[in-house]
C-alpha cells in the first residue's frame, strides 16, 4: 500500500487503504469536519484582525459596529474561498503563487516594521 503511488487524498488515501473502508470512512468524516471547523476559525480570526486594523489605523468602519463588520468581512472571505474551491484545483494551484507572494510581503513587513 505505501510503496505504490499515492492517489488524490494524500494521507487519507493511505489510511483508508491500510485500515479498510470502515475505519477509513470514520477517519475521513472526522477529517472533513475538522477541516470545516478550522476554516471557520481562520475566517473569524482574519475578519476580527482586519476590523481591528481598519478601526485602529484608518479609523474606518463599514457598518459602525465592529461585530457587524466582522460578519460582513467574514462573509466576503467565505464567498471568496468558496469561489476559489469551486473554480477547481487547477485554478487554485495558480492562486497559490499569489498567496505565497502575499505571505512573503507580510513577513518582510514584519521584519522591517512600520
Amino acid at each position: 500500500c505505501t510503496n505504490g503511488e499515492v492517489k488524490g487524498g494524500g494521507a487519507y488515501y493511505l489510511i483508508s487503504r491500510s485500515l479498510g473502508p470502515e475505519f477509513g470512512g470514520a477517519i475521513g468524516i472526522i477529517f472533513s469536519i475538522a477541516n470545516a471547523i478550522a476554516v471557520s476559525m481562520y475566517i473569524v480570526g482574519f475578519a476580527e484582525t482586519l476590523v481591528e486594523l481598519l478601526e485602529e489605523r484608518a479609523g474606518w468602519s463599514m457598518t459602525g459596529n465592529a461585530m457587524n463588520d466582522m460578519r460582513v468581512f467574514g462573509l466576503i472571505t467565505l464567498l471568496l474561498l468558496f469561489g476559489i474551491s469551486m473554480a477547481g484545483m487547477a485554478w487554485e494551484s495558480k492562486a497559490q503563487f499569489f498567496l505565497l507572494l502575499m505571505l512573503i510581503v507580510a513577513m518582510i513587513n514584519f521584519v522591517v516594521g512600520t
